[in-house]
């Protein structure tokens, strides 16, 4: 065996070496993340109502990354601002609303038409300011 055979064998245990060192990492960061998502889960399970529970697996069938947002809002308001009560459809969907810009409306139908209920509080403002 030359000189040449010797260095290439050192050259392939060291990259073998750095390719096992690597692996090993991955799975340990993989393990990790695994453990702090069965953590995130066992929180979310024991503070949200079943029907907010419900709610939230539809809205992760429909909208994914909605509802990872509102599960980290909920984690974080139970982590981080201590809040120890069970979240229910209403907070979920207040969350929601929030996350997504949107703005609570309450809708009346009327004569096949439906119309928002804020226009009608805003004319009967303006009539009621007129007769004043």
């Amino acid at each position: 065996m030359n000189d040449d055979d010797t260095e290439l064998a050192l050259l392939r245990r060291k990259k073998m070496a750095q390719l096992f060192k690597r692996e090993k990492e991955l799975q340990q960061t993989k393990e990790r993340q695994e453990k702090v998502d069965a953590e995130r889960m066992k929180l979310l399970n024991r503070f949200l109502a079943p029907d907010a529970d419900s709610y939230l697996k539809a809205l992760s069938d429909k909208e994914p990354q909605v509802a990872v947002r509102i599960k980290d809002i909920i984690l974080y308001l139970i982590t981080y601002r201590g809040i120890r009560r069970q979240f229910n459809q209403i907070d979920v969907r207040y969350i929601e609303r929030q996350v997504k810009g949107e703005e609570s409306k309450i809708r009346i139908q009327r004569d096949g038409e439906t119309s928002d209920f804020g226009a009608y509080v805003k004319e009967a403002l303006r009539k009621n300011g007129k007769n004043k």
